[in-house]
């Protein structure tokens, strides 16, 4: 695989998240869900990508995460697969909000407030976690 696509990839689910962080500490709540379930979404299809040589076209950190882990099942690393797995499962209202705002913060009817900004915040750290142990659990 390309080194070049995973790394830009990555470079862009880092700027996002950045750009989650600064509009959390502005109080722009709704910018700091999507930026922060786009870092999410980037992350997670790089490691789709540098691993397994897919680039999805999927949106949804949940659908991307499971597609993680039945990747990471197929491939005979039930460890990690159970990584991704009890992620998702220890943080499914957390992930649940993260994916709505993708669509919500733009275009719905309703705002986020502070309480959510910073859980879709830290919910992309811990995304990025998880991605990070699996990579190097994969080198």
């Amino acid at each position: 695989m390309s080194g070049e696509y995973y790394q830009l990839l990555r470079r862009r689910a880092n700027r996002f998240l950045t750009r989650a962080l600064r509009d959390l500490e502005e109080g722009d709540f709704d910018g700091a869900c999507f930026n922060a379930e786009e870092a999410t979404q980037l992350a997670v299809k790089a490691i789709l990508y540098k691993y397994f040589g897919e680039r999805s076209r999927v949106h949804g950190s949940k659908t991307l995460l499971a597609r993680l882990r039945n990747l990471l099942m197929d491939s005979g690393r039930d460890d990690l697969a159970s990584v991704v797995g009890r992620f998702v499962a220890d943080n499914r209202d957390a992930l649940d909000i993260l994916e709505e705002s993708y669509a919500m913060a733009r275009y719905g009817e309703i705002s986020y407030g502070g309480k959510q900004g910073e859980l879709c915040v830290d919910t992309a750290k811990k995304v990025m976690e998880v991605i990070g142990e699996v990579e190097r659990r994969l080198a």
